[in-house]
């Protein structure tokens, strides 16, 4: 049969149409792609609510060497006597780990709203007494006659903490409370970031009215801090209300970069709930009140050409809220409620490739008849688990791939005198479950404390603390020479651990690397084994410590590393590895004096040198032996 052209063309068209009619909408294929959505594009089921705007983007406002004043924070401590609960009369908690080290801070409400903050050293079995955060005498500020904001929390990969915050004291900046050591508050520091009068070229702007602040910490140590706020071009008196205020510094947070827009169509529509997330890409995310989501976007952290945008607009049959953005390499998934017909469900939206296309899917678990709220989203052991609150409870569920869940497991104990107030429940890092209810018609806050009971039970092997110290064998040739470093290591794990090699390592002063000198393997720790292990750094027969005397000259700490190639999969790799510091008398008491002369001699690091060096050496020690 033959047919004209328009014909085929018909036919083609149908057959295109017909299938994909037959592909099913509603079925989650891993990283399904959504690409671009125009306005005149005919959308399917599944992307009819998807918005990718491309506008040009106008007047992006970049200020370099944003930095903060830093001061020690006063400190009150409340003690308290009843357990039960993790704070009363408070809300928004927020929760991180290191480790075996937990911090939880959040907002008491009172005659003025001020931040509480309580820290555990062993997985929140025990925690400290309540300190009250009153400000810095270096700042100049009083807390205690200040309202506080709720407050945002992220802890890097070293363990080092940020919280952010604003206080009523000041309209133009924010507060940064930083813990380099979550259990020592005397190394806790308070700092101002002062943006009442930020300069870009010819133009001065004040940022103030902040509010909604979020912050999230890379495994790299960049910060990255939102929230919303006014911006005023003080030069041009032109004020942009209610807009996007993004902050990142690459270093840790010491200065800032400030981005904002004066031509940005995201003003005074209500943006709140900000979260954000930082991995290769950085995000921020907002509601906007009763309107549905806004997700602003950088790939690969590329500031310098305004942000990417991905909204999600609320439909007379869906609403759209609580949204929560998680990143991880170039993937990041948008995890929030879907209201339906007054039914509240989890949904998310997915991107695997820098935001280029974004995904549709649901967590057929939290898709029930009860309404599912408040979802917090991390990965773990190779997992997402995702917490969220239903019938008055909160709830964890697991999945590999984003599509097939595990059944919700409940976390709080109690019956249906639960309600989270404002909803919430957030996860640590690794470890705990923060949640706030009403109990007898007052706000508390509860920790849970058993979400690594979620996951099979896994080893973590540690160097115990206050337990590494050099000593010696009792040679009779050089008595007093510390050749082994001894230590304890402990399984804290609910699993046995296998075969591992410990590894010691040598740093010099003034070098960034480090030198590899001795290891020892070990056969296997059971749970909750704990023994000492004793590793010869050097020998002392004569001439292996001539050579150790000159390889150790200038050295500054000795590192130790349990299993470095990570053949061991642990509960926590973070506390794997512990560094000594030491200085030559350390090792050789009665031979600090050669470390200077040894010095000095292999100033030119000649071969021939080391040679004459080891000759002098084992003279002086042939000397010594005689004596």
């Amino acid at each position: 049969m033959n047919l004209s052209k328009n014909s085929a063309v018909i036919v083609i068209l149908c057959m295109v149409l017909v299938i994909i009619i037959c592909i099913p909408t509603n079925s989650f294929i891993p990283f399904l792609r959504v690409e671009h959505v125009s306005d005149n594009k005919t959308m399917s089921p599944a992307e009819e609510d998807v918005y990718k705007t491309v506008d040009e983007k106008e007047d992006f406002v970049i200020i370099d060497g944003i930095e903060k004043i830093e001061g020690e924070p006063q400190i009150d401590i409340m003690k308290i006597d009843d357990s039960s609960f993790l704070f009363t009369q408070c809300t928004h908690p927020k929760v991180v780990n290191h480790g075996k080290e937990v911090l939880a801070i959040c907002r008491y409400i009172g005659s003025y709203q001020d931040l509480y903050l309580r820290y555990s050293l062993d997985y929140g079995k025990r925690w400290s007494d309540i300190l009250v955060l009153r400000g810095s005498k270096e700042l100049g500020y009083d807390f205690s006659v200040s309202n506080q904001s709720k407050p945002s929390l992220s802890i890097g990969s070293q363990g080092y903490a940020m919280a952010v915050f604003c206080s009523q004291d000041v309209s133009s900046g924010f507060y940064m409370l930083e813990f380099q050591d979550i259990g020592d508050p005397s190394m806790w520091t308070l700092s101002y970031v002062d943006l009442s009068s930020v300069q870009k070229g010819s133009f001065r702007y004040r940022i103030e009215n902040i509010h909604d602040m979020s912050i999230d910490i890379s495994r790299n140590n960049e910060v990255l801090i939102a929230g919303v706020g006014d911006v005023v071009n003080i030069s041009s008196n032109h004020i942009t209300h209610d807009t996007p205020i993004i902050l990142f510094s690459n270093n840790g947070g010491k200065d800032f970069e400030l981005i904002f827009s004066e031509d940005t169509p995201y003003q005074n529509i209500g943006l709140e709930k900000t979260s954000v997330s930082i991995d290769r890409d950085a995000y921020v995310c907002y509601e906007i009140r009763g309107n549905g989501i806004l997700c602003l976007y950088f790939p690969d952290k590329n500031f310098m050409d305004g942000w990417e945008d991905f909204s999600v607009e609320s439909t007379d049959l869906t609403v759209y809220k609580n949204p929560h953005v998680y990143t991880w390499n170039d993937h990041a998934i948008i995890i929030l409620e879907s209201i339906t017909k007054d039914n509240s469900d989890i949904g998310f939206f997915l991107t695997t490739d820098s935001g280029s296309s974004w995904a549709p899917g649901v967590v057929d678990v939290a898709s029930s008849d009860y309404d599912e709220r408040m979802p917090a989203l991390c990965i773990r052991d190779k997992k997402f688990v995702l917490s969220f609150e239903r019938g008055y409870s909160v709830y964890v569920t697991e999945s590999t791939d984003l599509e097939t869940w595990t059944e919700p497991k409940k976390v709080n104990s109690a019956g249906g005198d639960i309600y989270p107030y404002y909803g919430f429940s957030d996860f640590g890092n690794d470890y705990g479950i923060v949640w706030g209810e009403i109990y007898k018609g007052q706000p508390v806050i509860r920790f849970y404390g058993g979400s690594a009971d979620i996951r099979k039970g896994l080893p973590d092997i540690l160097i115990v603390e206050n337990s590494v110290n050099l000593c010696n064998n009792n040679s009779l040739i050089l008595k007093k020479t510390n050749n082994i470093l001894s230590f304890e290591i402990e399984n804290a794990g609910s699993a046995d651990a296998g075969d591992f090699i410990i590894e010691i390592y040598m740093k010099r002063k003034n070098e960034n690397e480090s030198t590899p000198v001795a290891f020892k393997e070990i056969y296997g720790l059971k749970s909750g084994e704990r023994v000492r292990v004793n590793i010869t750094l050097f020998d002392t027969k004569l001439k292996d410590m001539v050579k150790a005397l000159i390889f150790f000259v200038r050295v500054d700490s000795l590192i130790i590393k349990m299993d470095p190639p990570d053949e061991v999969h642990e509960d926590n790799e973070s506390n794997n590895e512990l560094e000594l510091k030491v200085n030559y008398s350390s090792i050789f008491p009665r031979f600090s004096w050669l470390e200077n002369t040894i010095n000095n001699l292999l100033n030119g690091n000649k071969e021939e040198e080391y040679q004459n060096v080891e000759q002098l050496i084992t003279q002086v020690l042939s000397e010594y032996l005689s004596e």
